[in-house]
């Protein structure tokens, strides 16, 4: 129990420290930005722009990527998804075989596990096998429903560093341009534009798609675990709605 207790604060205190670590790269970055607007050198925020479109489609997704993550961070809680008070309260209330207060207390409930159990009682005129059945169909639903948030963090771990590298491309030809139509070569200065939009997008991409891979499979493997456990309670609770069939 402490060890559970201790990975739990662990966890906690990670996704407290995240944000901080954050706030102290924009810190710095904005430090760097300071230092060289005295000069002539590239800013930050200028780097930023001469990523052209492709940045502003990176950004949006990296906007995407946070909601999803916040999103998930607190749907995917187990205590959420398998109230334990609930499921106690359900099983004391099939064993008094009162029926319609289990339906009323799942409907109130409205979580993964309520659903299921919902669906099981609704079927509990039928046989064990038809009413494991339904519970099973319906803890599929569920489970798709949110494996499709998660793969969304997937989707966007791909696509960024694809955009990052449509960006270089770009920024090399551009680059490319100015050496052969503008003297380029002459002129090192020139190829700054193109130079930097074909690194910041392939930087920038990483940046996006490193974390959200991360936490797509942190959270694929949270959502496993708790469908697992869902399907456990599921099998016990039927067998008090196969006993009352009987």
């Amino acid at each position: 129990m402490l060890k559970r207790t201790n990975r739990s604060n662990f966890k906690k205190a990670t996704f407290v420290l995240m944000p901080v670590l954050s706030l102290a790269v924009c810190v710095s970055v904005c430090a760097q930005d300071a230092a060289v607007e005295g000069g002539k050198g590239l800013t930050f925020w200028r780097l930023i722009f001469n990523g052209g479109w492709v940045m502003a489609v990176i950004g949006i997704l990296s906007i995407v990527a946070l909601t999803l993550i916040i999103d998930l961070f607190f749907r995917l809680r187990s205590a959420k998804m398998i109230p334990a008070g609930y499921l106690d309260g359900v099983k004391e209330t099939l064993k008094a075989r009162d029926l319609k207060k289990a339906m009323q207390e799942s409907e109130l409930q409205g979580s993964f596990m309520s659903n299921v159990i919902l669906s099981g009682l609704k079927k509990c005129g039928q046989d064990l096998k038809m009413v494991q059945e339904a519970m099973s169909e319906t803890g599929a639903k569920e489970a798709v429903g949110l494996q499709q948030r998660v793969n969304y963090l997937s989707t966007i771990g791909t696509t960024a560093p694809m955009l990052g590298l449509l960006g270089t491309v770009l920024g090399m030809i551009q680059a490319f341009n100015i050496i052969a139509y503008e003297a380029g070569l002459g002129k090192p200065t020139a190829l700054a534009g193109g130079v930097a939009q074909a690194l910041v997008t392939t930087a920038f991409g990483l940046i996006v798609a490193i974390p959200a891979m991360g936490f797509f499979f942190y959270f694929r493997n949270r959502l496993e675990k708790i469908v697992f456990e869902v399907e456990i309670n599921a099998g016990d609770i039927s067998l008090y709605l196969g006993r009352k069939n009987s």
